[in-house]
């Protein structure tokens, strides 16, 4: 025992590593807070500039050609943290991939700004007619089509109307609730895949 506790010594006299320090390496591994940070830096942004932090108001400024990029971009980052948020919420299983995006975009981006990779071509999706302004219709739209994306290029050649069935199916077994056929079919009017 006594071994153990001088070897505990000199091995802890070898790190030079702070409890704030400690405390802050751990914080970094947590996804949700890491989200709401970049949450609230973003809507720090929006702050500054006098504009509403408000969900509907962040929606609607999402596309907005009145404001300016800067703003747009930190209305895209509320919009985004948001529905990752309610995922993780949803499903506390996912923060580590929801950790792995993070750290795959963050080499995504280094990679791009050093030239290293080039644009890849994606399906088209024309914009949806946004009628609703509240963030549970903006999220619900959000989720049909991102499952429509998925099935689109796991399927490709498939129609508009078999991806709606598919994602109602889809989205129906996983718990979700308000994803009939015909409601998918009324969220996405508009939509078009290439």
């Amino acid at each position: 025992m006594v071994k153990i506790k001088k070897y505990m010594k000199s091995k802890e006299s070898h790190l030079d590593i702070s409890l704030t320090q400690l405390q802050e390496a751990v914080e970094d591994l947590d996804p949700k807070k890491n989200l709401q940070n970049i949450a609230a830096a973003a809507a720090e942004i929006l702050a500054e500039s006098d504009f509403s932090t408000k969900w509907d108001d962040v929606i609607t400024m999402l596309d907005s050609e009145n404001i300016s990029e800067r703003l747009r971009l930190a209305a895209h980052i509320i919009f985004r943290a948001k529905l990752v948020l309610d995922e993780v919420d949803r499903n506390p299983i996912s923060k580590t991939i929801v950790y792995n995006t993070m750290l795959m975009m963050d080499a995504l981006e280094v990679s791009n700004l050093k030239g290293y990779m080039t644009d890849k071509s994606s399906p088209k999706y024309k914009e949806l007619n946004n009628s609703s302004l509240s963030m549970e219709s903006a999220l619900k739209k959000e989720r049909v089509v991102n499952v429509i994306k998925e099935l689109q290029s796991d399927n490709p050649g498939k129609g508009i109307t078999w991806l709606r069935k598919e994602a109602s199916k889809l989205l129906t077994s996983e718990g979700y609730r308000g994803y009939s056929y015909r409601q998918i079919m009324r969220d996405t009017r508009g939509l078009k895949v290439n």
